[in-house]
């Protein structure tokens, strides 16, 4: 009985001990990407967002491709995704579309907003997930997990209110961005763990990918012109540094979810926006005012 007991507590300690590297290689990540892209998209800089993201997918893409030709035994699951093509399509399609309007959004955003003001936004994640959740089966409802949320978004509402700066498209975008990625990562947590795919990490990237990059691409095809060909040629090299971390962190997204619930992966997103928080007010010099600094810890008191 002891036995069993020590071998149970170990496993729990390997559980947390995962969640909690998991968790900050994925904030590490994110926190960075954000800073990164709000850096790139500097007018004097490349202030395309449109075609940003679709380097992002383009460059993932590749990589992906790269990779599974080098070494495809870091693809598992792959012979049985192309088995199933049709089946793995269902969720993958739709999903690369919310990953695509989920990504230009809330890269769109920051060209209207401070980082610090979007990420304030995202703590209604956690609201927009779990109602998500409990509209699939996912996740159980209860009148004490809503009033708790109930909290939670009014803290989201006075962060919005208490905006020095206040722009209204920035919140547009990011709304919309944020029902995308929610949407997505439900779909995801899915895929990733049932509907009978179960697929393995790389493999779910290689396929999200190209299914996020054919209608970004189409589109930012057809919106280009020749200052963005020029801005892209020029800053060549610091697109494809930024792309890169994009693929990391794309990579870093699919293993939480499949570590994680949707649920426990948005609320390491709140760390990570305490973090990204704090920078942006460093690095960026975003104007934090009173109401927002209140609201916001309202809001992870709540969590």
């Amino acid at each position: 009985m002891a036995a069993v007991s020590q071998s149970s507590m170990k496993q729990q300690l390997h559980a947390v001990a995962e969640a909690v590297v998991i968790g900050s290689v994925y904030i590490s990540l994110s926190a960075g990407l954000i800073s990164f892209n709000k850096y790139v998209l500097a007018e004097d800089r490349f202030p395309y967002a449109l075609q940003l993201t679709t380097t992002h997918m383009a460059v993932t893409s590749i990589y992906s491709l790269i990779l599974f030709g080098v070494a495809p035994q870091l693809y598992p699951s792959m012979e049985k995704a192309m088995a199933n093509r049709t089946a793995v399509l269902k969720y993958i399609a739709p999903l690369g579309m919310l990953f695509a309007v989920a990504l230009y959004c809330s890269n769109k955003a920051y060209t209207y907003s401070s980082v610090a003001f979007l990420q304030f936004c995202k703590e209604a994640n956690v609201a927009i997930v779990f109602f998500m959740s409990c509209a699939v089966g996912v996740q159980t409802f209860s009148w004490q997990k809503l009033a708790v949320l109930s909290l939670v978004i009014a803290g989201c509402a006075l962060c919005v209110d208490g905006e020095i700066n206040f722009v209204l498209m920035g919140l547009l975008l990011q709304v919309l961005s944020q029902f995308a990625e929610c949407s997505k990562n439900l779909i995801g947590e899915i895929v990733m763990s049932g509907a009978g795919l179960k697929l393995d990490v790389l493999t779910f990237v290689a396929w999200q990918a190209p299914c996020s990059l054919a209608p970004l691409l189409v589109v930012a095809v057809a919106m280009s012109t020749g200052d963005v060909l020029g801005a892209m040629r020029n800053h060549a090299l610091l697109l494809l540094a930024n792309a890169s971390v994009a693929f990391l962190l794309n990579v870093m997204i699919a293993l939480t979810l499949k570590k994680l619930s949707a649920l426990a992966f948005v609320i390491i997103g709140l760390l990570k926006d305490i973090v990204i928080v704090c920078a942006s007010a460093v690095v960026f010099g975003d104007q934090i005012s009173k109401m927002q600094c209140f609201s916001f810890s309202v809001t992870l008191f709540g969590m």
